[in-house]
């Protein structure tokens, strides 16, 4: 079986606290110098600390981004309320007199952050200049400067969260990288110890690089009843199988499926069975590899 190391943070994190304790287990009768020379406990603990942290610098954006949402709202809401409160004054549609109160070729309040920036800085020009008489605190440039500072401080703030995720990332990814290449050299090492069917390699969290794929299930699983109380069973020959291992289950005998035989070639035969009864016939296929599934069940009523 070919061993492939996956450059994911679950995959590594999982073999590597296996690979840890196989090494401490087998030191002593394993000469793997470069392993210990990597010190996987330390690069597994980077990777969940690295992770944990672009975790938390995703979840500090997300707040940053909501703080920025909150605050161009309440900008819009003040350029939409200093508009109708203008219009009197202005006109109820847009005129080149407009433009000094912070809208550009039309009367609609602007949909970036950016744009809408440079609105409220000339809004409170515009309010400085043109006190709105009875307006209160709500339309006075004080507010208008208040706004522009809560929006240009959420744009900063957004900013430099993302330089923070950038960095957060990067790190993340490096120490993936060292851990990834750590488990790689312990893979390298053991190649060179381990006969491919020894059964330490299962320690390690690896396959046995000598064992076969597992091989696939039986098809077309044909079993018919001979005399009274016997079974004959046939099915297709499954790819890379060795041999195979017939089950049956008794319904109302057998709490689960039980092995009757382990034969080589492509038939069985089951005999013995308990008369009127239902019984479950499976096939599944082995090799030194592993086992398949189990066939598809087919039911047999004996006599």
């Amino acid at each position: 079986m070919v061993n492939t190391i996956k450059r994911t943070i679950a995959f590594l994190v999982a073999l590597g606290t296996k690979a840890v304790a196989a090494v401490a287990q087998h030191a002593a009768t394993l000469s793997l110098p470069h392993t210990e020379g990597v010190d996987l406990p330390v690069k597994i603990t980077a990777v969940n600390t690295s992770n944990t942290a672009h975790k938390q610098a995703l979840l500090e954006m997300k707040n940053k981004q909501a703080a920025l949402q909150s605050a161009a709202k309440v900008g819009r809401r003040f350029m939409t309320v200093l508009r109708e409160s203008l219009k009197p004054t202005l006109g109820m549609k847009y005129s080149q007199g407009w433009t000094a109160v912070g809208f550009a070729g039309s009367l609609t309040v602007p949909s970036s952050n950016a744009a809408l920036l440079t609105a409220l800085q000339l809004a409170e020009d515009y309010l400085t200049a043109h006190p709105i008489a009875d307006a209160g605190a709500n339309l006075a440039p004080a507010r208008a400067t208040l706004l522009r500072g809560n929006l240009a401080a959420a744009l900063i703030a957004v900013a430099q969260q993302k330089e923070v995720v950038n960095q957060a990332i990067t790190t993340r990814n490096e120490k993936i990288t060292a851990l990834d290449q750590g488990l790689r050299t312990l893979l390298s090492e053991l190649h060179q110890v381990l006969d491919p069917l020894d059964a330490r390699w299962l320690a390690f969290g690896f396959k046995k690089p000598g064992a076969k794929a597992i091989p696939d299930v039986p098809q077309n699983v044909i079993a018919v009843l001979i005399g009274a109380n016997a079974i004959s069973v046939k099915w297709e020959g499954a790819a890379r199988a060795a041999y195979y291992r017939v089950w049956k289950k008794v319904i109302g005998v057998d709490a689960d499926y039980v092995s009757v035989g382990s034969p080589a070639d492509l038939d069985f035969i089951m005999e013995g069975l308990p008369g009127n009864s239902q019984v479950e016939v499976l096939v599944s296929a082995m090799n030194n590899g592993g086992e398949s599934q189990m066939s598809t069940v087919v039911l047999v009523q004996t006599l």
